[in-house]
């Protein structure tokens, strides 16, 4: 098929969805109208009359009032559990979000680097190390994402993110036993 024709498909098909969407526009402001022209005095009482009598013969104030306590805790559990359930939906999608954003971060700030680096003639091995300092903090954040998800299992590749070196690195300020003055101080302080 030629581009001119694809190119005329698609006009004639948003041209028919705008038809389609005056014709339903057009149509629920019809049933709209009709339906608040409906609504008489007289219907509206009818209409309460009726609702009143559905809800006296029901009952449903008996009903509820006359559930055991033990019925109320397993109904507040239920609701408590599914309002929990949607906050977690929500922080998966937020962290998901954020890994995705992190990940973009990560590319950019790689790209940016070694085109940096190849501008100061730093080469190739500043490109790799950015590279993959980049990978590793998308790494992270995919991990991060996966963890609000609650879908990563101990076997999983993402269930541990891979440390740098320098997290690795102790920290020289604990590599000797400090001054009794020191320990003193740190121990008061705690």
């Amino acid at each position: 098929m030629r581009f001119d024709d694809l190119v005329q498909r698609v006009h004639d098909s948003e041209h028919a969805l705008e038809l389609q969407r005056s014709h339903t526009r057009t149509t629920w402001q019809g049933l709209r109208t009709s339906w608040r022209e409906g609504w008489t005095p007289p219907r509206i009482v009818l209409a309460g009359l009726l609702g009143g009598f559905l809800v006296g013969r029901a009952q449903p104030v008996r009903k509820v009032v006359g559930l055991p306590a033990s019925r109320w805790v397993q109904i507040g559990t239920s609701l408590w559990s599914l309002a929990a359930s949607f906050k977690a939906k929500d922080a998966a999608t937020t962290a998901e979000a954020a890994a995705d954003e992190a990940g973009v971060a990560a590319d950019v700030a790689a790209d940016t680097a070694s085109v940096a680096a190849v501008s100061n003639g730093a080469g190739v091995a500043a490109g790799a190390t950015s590279a993959a300092v980049a990978a590793d903090t998308s790494g992270v954040a995919r991990a991060a994402g996966a963890a609000a998800q609650g879908s990563m299992s101990p076997g999983s590749p993402t269930a541990r993110p891979s440390a740098t070196d320098a997290r690795r690195r102790a920290d020289p300020q604990w590599q000797t036993e400090p001054r009794p003055a020191e320990a003193a101080t740190e121990l008061s302080e705690r």
